[in-house]
């Protein structure tokens, strides 16, 4: 508690002092005082066992007091919030401990008239509901139906799907929890307030679509905060970028590092090989689904369009299975983290074949 106390305060105070003498770069010079502090406490002051159970609550002081930063930058705060208002929105008890990261100019909404109804309930029995739902596949009925003796490729399978229905989990829970402070209402959506989405990451049409639905409050931080902002450095650096930053701020983990920076890379081919092949074939093949009135002539329904964009989901889907894998349920490995020998076990069982496999499809992007 106090690192987390200490971090706000610290950032806080670091804040004003920027904002004291310079108009601009608050966003930057905040978002790199808040990952050095990170790394800083992981490596001198916080034993690994503790610091893992903190990270996400310091990851989420860090993205608000990073937006709150860059929005003074880009004029959507007209000055800073007051210490009362800032504590307020980065200690929120709704959003600190599970999520999600919200803009502070829907923290200050919550007291605008709030309104708590059946719609308001239901909402939150339902996001409760879902979430022990994905609790007991990721716990129970996903080794029941996949046992240990069953083929390598069909218990990467099942090892990733156990992690991303825990993710679930907490994503359900983190919708339940803000919405019992008041997120999430909406003068054309009731109560409309979504973390994650499961229905487009197991069916997946692309990876950028898994990306985006994986954790859709942080997505648009990520969007907003930095890929926007390298944008100008092209392209492949904006993506590069986006995720390295994502990997700091979740810690130093080699493990995760090396899924986040596979998955930039995955992702920039897929999209640059899908381009171009709606291009050739003026189909609707891109990463996401086609506007009704775009230039295309074999449309989302043509049976060859919906046969490519099978074939190019389950792709994705063997990509994640690989990227998944090392993310299982071993309680030590869990407490301190994950190293990069796991990380290398767990692909070498599996003899790398999903970086083969992006290799090979960047090179066809190139000859195409």
């Amino acid at each position: 508690m106090y690192y987390i106390v200490g971090f706000a305060v610290g950032a806080y105070l670091c804040l004003f002092l920027v904002s004291c003498l310079l108009k601009k770069h608050r966003g930057p010079i905040l978002g790199l005082a808040s990952i050095v502090f990170l790394i800083v406490c992981e490596l001198c002051f916080v034993n690994k066992t503790e610091w893992h159970k903190i990270r996400g609550a310091q990851m989420l002081v860090a993205m608000k007091v990073i937006s709150i930063a860059f929005d003074t930058d880009f004029g959507a705060l007209q000055c800073l919030p007051s210490p009362a208002e800032f504590t307020g929105y980065v200690l929120c008890v709704g959003t600190c401990v599970f999520g999600p990261w919200v803009p502070y100019r829907d923290y200050i909404s919550i007291f605008n008239k709030p309104l708590w109804d059946t719609k308001w309930l239901w909402r939150i029995f339902t996001s409760v509901l879902l979430a022990f739902l994905f609790l007991t596949v990721s716990t129970c009925w996903v080794y029941w139906l996949i046992p240990d003796g069953a083929w390598r490729w069909w218990i990467a399978y099942r090892d990733a799907l156990s992690f991303r229905s825990s993710h679930y989990f907490v994503s359900f829970l983190s919708e339940a929890s803000a919405l019992m402070s008041g997120f999430g209402h909406h003068e054309d959506e009731p109560w409309g307030l979504s973390v994650a989405r499961p229905q487009f990451i197991e069916i997946p049409r692309s990876l950028v679509q898994v990306v985006v639905y994986w954790n859709v409050p942080m997505h648009s931080w990520l969007k907003n905060y930095v890929f926007r902002t390298t944008k100008p450095l092209g392209s492949f650096a904006a993506i590069l970028s986006t995720y390295a930053v994502s990997s700091l701020l979740h810690g130093l983990n080699f493990q995760l590092a090396a899924v986040l920076l596979s998955l930039g890379a995955y992702t920039y081919v897929e999209y640059v090989l899908r381009q171009k092949l709606s291009v050739v074939f003026g189909a609707c093949i891109q990463v996401r689904p086609c506007r009704r009135d775009c230039s295309h002539h074999s449309k989302e329904k043509c049976w060859t369009v919906v046969l490519g964009n099978v074939g190019l989901g389950l792709v994705v889907m063997f990509h994640l299975s690989y990227l998944g894998v090392m993310f299982d349920m071993s309680s030590k490995l869990q407490e301190e983290g994950y190293n990069y020998a796991h990380t290398l076990a767990k692909w070498s069982i599996l003899s790398y074949a999903s970086h083969w496999v992006a290799l090979g499809t960047y090179i066809f992007y190139l000859l195409v």
